[in-house]
């Protein structure tokens, strides 16, 4: 099975971990996210739920809770539709809501890689900004499915995210101990950044 050519039983298949109920949980933030993004495309020209599919399949690779799971299927939902904040919680609950919040907030920092400092700072608040450690978690698989389909962005777009996850996003999968993605992130990042190596 190609990486990215996740079928929602795949994923299915890789959450034996969680029970019964849980799994109906699970159900419904894919049911809900396949509504609100019915119609959308991404630049690879794959349905856009693909994307959300993957982050979720990336996640079932280290266990991740059910509210983990659900939070990563609807992590674009806020952004990306016209679903509120308010309708979130109220199908979802308070703490899905919460992880899909934390994670629209740290896609719309406009990040700068220009010197060490900045580096260092945005580190810091990528972190700050995540009162659960779970938004990080999210957020460091919805870059590695990106950078895994990095391909189909311009040349200037896929040098700024490459550096931009080699020097921020990688060295926090590092420091929280999620080394087979901090790996993959900085092998990712490498080949458009450094090809020869």
């Amino acid at each position: 099975m190609k990486k990215d050519n996740i079928s929602y039983e795949n994923l299915k298949e890789s959450l034996s971990y969680l029970d019964e109920d849980d799994i109906k949980l699970v159900d419904k933030a894919y049911n809900f996210a396949c509504e609100r993004h019915e119609g959308q495309q991404r630049r690879t020209g794959e349905p856009y739920i693909i994307h959300p599919l993957n982050v979720a399949y990336i996640l079932t690779t280290i266990k991740a809770d059910k509210e983990t799971i659900c939070a990563s299927l609807l992590h674009d939902v806020l952004e990306d539709t016209n679903t509120s904040l308010e309708e979130l919680e109220k199908i979802f609950g308070k703490e899905i809501t919460k992880l899909v919040d934390g994670v629209t907030k740290i896609n719309n920092i406009n990040i700068s890689t220009e010197n060490e400092y900045l580096t260092s700072y945005y580190k810091k608040i990528i972190v700050g900004m995540s009162e659960d450690v779970r938004v990080i978690i999210i957020k460091l698989a919805d870059r590695l499915h990106n950078m895994r389909t990095l391909y189909a962005l311009p040349v200037e777009k896929q040098k700024k995210k490459a550096k931009e996850t080699l020097e921020i996003l990688a060295p926090i999968a590092h420091r929280l101990g999620m080394h087979k993605i901090k790996r993959e992130l900085e092998d990712l990042s490498l080949k458009y950044l450094k090809p020869e190596i």
